[in-house]
Parts: C-alpha cells; structure tokens; sequence
C-alpha cells in the first residue's frame, strides 16, 4: 500500500511528489545484491528499487511509517524511518523523543547542519582533479561537514572544446569521477552533492550532477535544464547547446529518507539559477534548501552571482548555497570563484574569495519554518491573477465538499 503522505502537493500537506514518470534505468555496475564498492553496507532488501533517478521517490521500502515531528518541519508528517540507521555523528540541538499526542512518539531529528562546499582547483588532468577532490571531501569530513558540495566541471576545464574528451558513461559503469564520490561519500560517511561533470549516454553528453548519500548509494542525478548560450558583445560568447543537451526534469533529495535530517534539496546547475520558475517549483514541492554547483564567470559573476542567490533564496525563504571552482587566470574559461550560502531572509552568512578553499557553515534550520511563519507570502499569492504549472506538480486531489 502507499505510504499515508502519498498525494497532494506540500503547502496542503502532502510529502511525496511524483517528479520523474520517466523510466530511468539503473546503471549495472551501481545496482548489485552482492558487496561492491558502491553498495557494501545495506543489504539488497533495503534498496528502493533504483538507485538512481531523477528524483529521491522511489517505491516504498520495506520498513514501517512512523510519525514524526521537529522544529525544522512546521507540523507532523508521516514517513518512512529506517530503525537499523546509525545515529548522526555531528547530532546538535536535538529534537529529543517525545509524545506528540495523536500523532504518536517523535523521532529524534536535528536542527542543524554543517555544510561545506569545496571550491576545487580543475586543471587538464582529469585524475589530479579527481584526486584532489577526494582528498578535499576527506579534510572537509574531519572538519564534521555533513553535506559535502563539489563545483560545476570539477574534473576537467570548463569548455565546449572539453566536454566530449571528459565525458563519462555513468549508465554502463564506466566513471571514474563517480565511483571516487561513491566510495568518498561511504568511507567520510557524509551526503556529497557531486557539482557536475560531463555524461555521456548514447550520443548525447549532458552537464550532470549525482548526489550519494552515506553508504555511497548514487540517490539522485540531476542534468543541466537551462544550456548556457550567451553572447555579450565584447565580453564573452559562449554556446554549452554546441556539445551539451539539456536535462528534462527536476531533481529534489530528501536527506531524511536516507538517515538524514530533515531537509529537502532542490538541485540546479549555474544557468539554472538565473531561472526563478525552477526555484519557485522547488519550494512548492517542499524544499528547504537550494544548491547550485556553478562557474560563473570574470563578467557575469561580480554582476550576477551573489544577487541571484540571494534572490532566489528570497523568493521560496529557502537556503541558497553556491559552490564554484576556483579562479585560473590562465585558463581558456576563468571561474569568479566565491563560493556562498545565504540564509532564508537572504543574509550572506560565509562567502570564500577566488582560491582554492573549504567553506564550511553550521546552518540553523528552524530558521526556514521561522520565517515562513513570520512573513507568510507563499500563502498570500493571488492565484486568481497567476498561477505556478508545471507537469511535474502533483495534481490537487478534487474536494469531496459539495
């Protein structure tokens, strides 16, 4: 049977949201009921049934629906729990277990969460840039970060000229860069959302983001929706359609249905973020936090790359975090750098400078349902006048009212 939150969109208080009805099939090589290298901890049972896909809905898994409440979720939801996780290594603030009336015993869940966001040095060597930044997930895991961002294109330079020549076959088991995430992300123990790097599948490469969860399980992948095809007379042309194809759907994490806290993910890739609809359908299918692996540029970043985080963070009263390569003033493509999270009222609260660094920022999340609250406007939106669709928004059931 369907899990009770099945149906309905987030703001009448529905949890699941069918996002992707494509058939996605699982690459062989990251799907297997024996021990790998990816899949070493959960035995076959405690899978849903593809490990990677556009969105983190899966089929329900075979563990009981319990309820559960917390400060960083305005009211009680019912979802699934896994009683065989392991507690949280960096658990602070805790939402201690509780009764919470009719809805039955709470669960224990945190109100924060370490981030850190590794703004990489990417040269031309692909296995250097790989090395490297496994080397980063492990000193920013021993700093306590949880979720772990990587920057757009950290394995190869960003270009049209090197996307064909980094390209990956993730689907048939042939990436290097995603098997050193898998195996980083079940070694540190942490949530790695993968920045991008080129795919390929058949003919088409795509600009493509993998998140793993704790165990190295791939949990979702998001492709590049918006292409980067600009041209500033003087400044900069640049044509990412000339060898990129764009992706064809949304992708959203929720970190609680992987042992984590209660959070929500929307995931984009830079040029995505110049697109408040996207950000807009996030927030309606329940998101708490945006995340854009980026590599703007020496003219659209001093211009554009703070203001449009804080803008869309502003929009849906939502993290933003931004995470770039770092600058290299030799190369055909030059990063601005500033790697950045702002908070729901759009405050900046740590931001790096053009090098190579680790940011790291303890996120408050009650600070998500706070603002909600206090200025309501989602709920103040004249849909009478305008109206969000998208065929990726669940359908609102009719009333039974007459």
């Amino acid at each position: 049977a369907e899990p009770p939150w099945q149906g309905g969109g987030c703001e009448e208080g529905g949890m699941r949201a069918i996002l992707a009805r494509t058939p996605f099939p699982s690459p062989t090589a990251f799907v297997s009921t024996t021990p790998s290298p990816l899949l070493p901890r959960l035995p076959a049972t405690c899978r849903s049934s593809s490990l990677v896909r556009q969105s983190c809905y899966s089929t329900p898994v075979p563990f009981p629906w319990r309820p559960i409440a917390s400060p960083a979720w305005p009211s009680c939801f019912s979802k699934s729990s896994w009683p065989s996780r392991p507690s949280l290594k960096n658990h602070t603030r805790k939402f201690a277990l509780r009764s919470a009336g009719k809805y039955g015993v709470a669960m224990e869940l945190q109100t924060t969460l370490k981030i850190a966001c590794l703004q990489l040095a990417c040269g031309t060597d692909k296995k250097a840039n790989i090395q490297n930044a496994a080397a980063k997930i492990q000193a920013a895991s021993q700093q306590g970060a949880e979720v772990i961002v990587l920057p757009e294109c950290f394995n190869s330079p960003y270009g049209t000229k090197y996307f064909p020549e980094y390209a990956e076959n993730v689907i048939e088991g042939q990436s290097e860069t995603a098997l050193m995430l898998s195996t980083a992300a079940r070694d540190n123990k942490v949530f790695i959302v993968g920045g991008s790097f080129p795919e390929k599948e058949g003919e088409k490469i795509f600009n493509s983001c993998y998140i793993f969860n704790r165990d190295g399980d791939m949990v979702a992948r998001h492709r590049k929706v918006h292409l980067f095809d600009i041209d500033i007379p003087g400044k900069i042309t640049f044509k990412e359609s000339d060898t990129l194809s764009p992706g064809d759907c949304p992708t959203i994490v929720d970190l609680s249905e992987h042992g984590g806290p209660p959070v929500r993910m929307g995931i984009g890739i830079c040029y995505d973020i110049r697109f408040p609809e996207l950000a807009l359908l996030y927030r309606h299918l329940g998101c708490s936090m945006l995340v854009y692996p980026g590599a703007f540029n020496m003219v659209t970043g001093p211009a554009h790359w703070e203001l449009l985080l804080r803008a869309r963070a502003v929009d849906t009263q939502s993290f933003g975090i931004v995470c770039s390569p770092a600058r290299d003033e030799n190369a055909d493509y030059i990063a601005w750098g500033h790697s950045m999270v702002v908070d729901p009222w759009g405050e900046k609260l740590v931001e790096l400078q053009e090098k190579e660094d680790i940011l790291m920022v303890d996120l408050d999340l009650t600070q998500v349902v706070s603002r909600r609250q206090n200025m309501p406007y989602w709920l103040q939106r004249r849909q009478d006048i305008y109206k969000l669709s998208s065929p990726f928004m669940p359908e609102k059931k009719p009333s039974s009212d007459k």
